[in-house]
C-alpha cells in the first residue's frame, strides 16, 4: 500500500562525497569535468544537489613516521589527501587540493542551489600520536593528541571560513568525525582515519563548537558518522547523557552495517532532539546489476526506517569496479570514463523524487513513494532485486489518478527506458508486473480525495504499523492481538478510533475491540467496556505510543517484529529508542 495521507520526511536532496575521486578527476580537462558535473547535477541526470567536501589532514611529506605512499597499498594514491597546514601556527597553503576544489567550484557554478558539507577523516599528521594521518599504531586508540584539540578545531573552522571568504561557499555543516568508534584506522593504513571514543568526541565537540560559533559562519556541527547504525544509536544516547546535543545541528550516519531496528531507532532519536538526519555514506559489494540493486535495497531501507532528508553516495568515479561508483574509468585517461548501470539505478529515484518532495508511507520495503509540493503528482519507485518476475499490487487510498503515468525502467542492458504501462490502473490502485532484476519508476498525475489536516484528535480508521517493520500491521485474529502482513483490504487490520473523554476505543472492521486483560497480552472482544480505552501520544514526528490508563504501552512480545508476534502491555521506558513500543498510524478513512 502507498498512502498519500501518511506523509513523512521532506527531501532536502541527494548527492555524493567528493573524496577521493574529485582529487583525481579535477586534473582532467574542463570539457570532461563539465561532462561529469552535468551527469551529477542536471535535472535529467542524477539531479544531485548535495556534495561532501573532504578537508584533508595531510601526511608527513618526509615520511618520518610512516611508509612513503602507504595509501597506495589499498585505495590507491587517490586517497593521499593534501593538508593545508604543516605545523602549529604555521601558514596555510591554500593552493593545495586543487583537484577537489575545482570540481566543487564547477558544481557551484552549474548548480547554484547546491548544498555542501565539509568533513574530516583525520587531523594533520603533526597533531597525532602516531605521526601518521591513517591512524594510531593501535587502531582501538584515539590518534589526535588532546593538546591539539584546539588547534584541530581552529584548522577545520579556518578551512570553512576560507571557502566562504574566497569562493562564496558556506558549508551547511561541518562533520569532524568519520566512523570514529571503529578499529579501521591504523598507522600505515590505506586512507586517512582517526579513532575517537565517544568520550573524546564529546570533549572535542565542546572545544569546536564555540570556535565555530565565533567564526561568524552559519555552518553547524554534524555528528557522528558511525559506520554502523547500532553504534550511531549508542553515540546519540551518550551525547544526550552528556548534554551536548544542543551543540549539534545535524545527525549523520552511515549504513555499511545496519539493521532496520537500529535504523529506525537512530532516526527517532535524532528527530526527538529536533535534528535533521542524513544518511551520508554507504556502498556495497556484489557484481553487475544485481549488486547495484542490492545497494538500492539498502537505499530503500534507509529511507523507510531512518527517514533521512538526504541520502548520499560514497564515490562517483572508480577505476576497478562497477559497484562502489556510478561512473567508471581510468583516472589517467579521461576518455575512458563511462556511466555504469548503478548510475541508472540511482537515477530511477533521484531524477524523479526531487528536492522539497514529501515522502509518503509505503508498506513494502520494495517501494518508495513521494508527492510533489503541489500534491498533484505521485512518484512511485518499485524494486525487484530477485531473479524471477514479480508483481506489485498497490493499494492507493485517498487519491484518484487523473491521467496516464510516465513509466521508466532499468533492467539488464536496458537503462532508464520509457515504457508503455500495460497493467491496469483503477481508482483504488494498480497492479504492475516487474521483470527480474529491475527497477521501475511511475510518475502518476493524481487528485487527492482527502487532504490530511493537523489534528490532535485521531478519529477515523487507521492501520497500526510497528515502527521497525513497515510490512506488518496490528491485527485482531481469533480474539488475539498480533502482527500480520500488512493488508489494507483485511478488515481485521482496519482500526476505528473512537474518541471518549481524552482517550480512545479501538475497534476493527470485524467488530473486535482491543481489551486490556489485566495481564501482558491484549485481547480482541466483541463488546465494549471502560477498560478498553487507551491514550495515544506522539513520541516524535511520525510515531506514537498507545498506553492504558496505568501508562503501560502496546508492546511487541520479546521485541520480535515478525508475523504472529503477540502484542501486549509493558512499561514504555525512558527513550524513543524503544522502537518495539512505537507505532505509525496510517489513515485509511478520515
Amino acid at each position: 500500500m502507498i498512502n498519500t495521507l501518511a506523509t513523512r520526511q521532506s527531501i532536502e536532496g541527494w548527492g555524493v562525497s567528493l573524496c577521493w575521486w574529485a582529487r583525481m578527476c579535477g586534473e582532467w580537462s574542463d570539457e570532461k569535468i563539465d561532462m561529469l558535473v552535468d551527469w551529477m547535477v542536471s535535472p535529467t541526470g542524477l539531479n544531485w544537489n548535495i556534495f561532501r567536501y573532504n578537508i584533508g589532514g595531510g601526511d608527513d611529506p618526509d615520511h618520518a613516521h610512516c611508509e612513503p605512499h602507504h595509501m597506495g597499498k589499498g585505495k590507491g594514491l587517490r586517497a593521499e589527501m593534501e593538508g593545508f597546514q604543516d605545523k602549529l601556527n604555521g601558514p596555510y597553503h591554500w593552493e593545495r587540493d586543487k583537484g577537489q576544489r575545482k570540481i566543487m567550484l564547477k558544481i557551484k557554478e552549474r548548480r547554484p542551489d547546491a548544498i555542501f558539507e565539509a568533513f574530516s577523516n583525520s587531523a594533520p599528521w603533526w597533531m597525532t600520536y602516531s605521526g601518521c594521518c591513517a591512524g594510531n599504531k593501535d587502531p582501538n586508540m584515539d590518534n589526535l593528541k588532546p593538546e591539539y584539540y584546539r588547534a584541530f578545531a581552529e584548522y577545520l573552522v579556518n578551512v570553512c571560513k576560507h571557502y566562504k571568504d574566497k569562493y562564496g561557499i558556506e558549508f551547511k555543516t561541518l562533520e569532524p568525525f568519520n566512523e570514529p568508534v571503529t578499529d579501521y584506522w591504523y598507522a600505515n593504513g590505506s586512507q586517512e582515519g582517526c579513532h575517537f571514543s565517544m568520550e573524546e568526541q564529546v570533549k572535542f565537540i565542546r572545544i569546536l563548537h564555540p570556535i565555530l560559533e565565533a567564526s561568524g559562519l552559519k555552518t553547524v556541527l554534524a555528528c557522528s558518522d558511525e559506520t554502523d547504525t547500532r553504534q550511531s544509536v549508542k553515540d546519540l544516547l551518550y551525547y544526550q547523557q552528556q548534554g551536548v546535543m544542543n551543540l549539534v545541528g545535524q545527525w549523520n550516519t552511515h549504513t555499511y552495517s545496519a539493521t532496520n531496528r537500529s535504523r529506525s531507532q537512530v532516526g527517532s532519536l535524532a528527530r526527538s532532539e529536533g535534528k535533521t538526519i542524513w544518511m551520508d555514506e554507504v556502498g556495497a559489494g556484489g557484481s553487475g546489476l544485481s549488486g547495484n540493486l542490492n545497494l538500492c535495497q539498502k537505499f530503500f531501507d534507509d529511507m523507510h526506517y531512518i527517514l533521512p532528508s538526504a541520502w548520499i553516495d560514497w564515490q562517483f568515479v572508480e577505476e576497478n569496479n562497477d559497484q562502489w561508483c556510478l561512473a567508471r574509468g581510468s583516472f589517467a585517461d579521461e576518455n575512458s570514463i563511462k556511466r555504469v548501470p548503478n548510475y541508472y539505478v540511482r537515477q530511477q529515484v533521484t531524477r524523479f523524487i526531487k528536492q522539497d518532495y514529501t515522502m509518503v508511507t509505503s508498506t513494502s520495503r520494495k517501494s518508495l513513494a513521494a508527492l510533489n509540493p503541489g500534491a498533484d503528482t505521485l512518484v512511485a519507485v518499485l524494486l525487484n532485486s530477485g531473479n524471477r518476475p514479480a508483481v506489485h499490487n498497490i493499494h492507493l487510498p485517498g487519491i484518484k489518478p487523473t491521467g496516464k503515468p510516465e513509466v521508466y525502467r532499468t533492467e539488464e542492458s536496458k537503462y532508464m527506458q520509457p515504457i508503455e504501462l500495460q497493467d491496469t490502473i483503477v481508482n483504488s490502485g494498480l497492479s504492475i508486473s516487474l521483470p527480474a532484476s529491475s527497477i521501475t519508476t511511475l510518475v502518476l498525475p493524481i487528485e487527492r480525495l482527502t487532504i490530511p489536516t493537523a489534528n490532535t484528535v485521531h478519529e477515523g480508521t487507521f492501520m497500526i504499523v510497528p515502527q521497525s517493520n513497515c510490512e506488518m500491521a496490528l491485527s485482531g485474529v481469533n480474539g488475539r492481538i498480533q502482527l500480520a502482513p500488512s493488508n489494507a483490504s483485511d478488515k481485521s487490520q482496519l482500526w476505528t478510533f473512537t474518541y471518549v473523554e481524552g482517550k480512545y476505543r479501538l475497534t476493527n472492521g470485524v467488530g473486535e475491540t482491543i481489551t486490556d486483560t489485566g495481564k501482558y497480552a491484549l485481547a480482541a472482544i466483541g463488546k465494549t467496556a471502560e477498560g478498553q480505552l487507551f491514550h495515544i501520544e506522539p513520541v516524535e514526528d511520525y510515531f506514537y505510543k498507545i498506553t492504558n490508563t496505568e501508562g503501560q504501552a502496546f508492546d511487541l512480545q520479546d521485541q520480535i517484529l515478525l508475523e504472529g508476534t503477540p502484542v501486549g502491555l509493558y512499561p514504555y521506558g525512558p527513550s524513543v529508542s524503544a522502537d518495539t513500543r512505537n507505532w505509525q498510524l496510517i489513515p485509511i478513512g478520515l
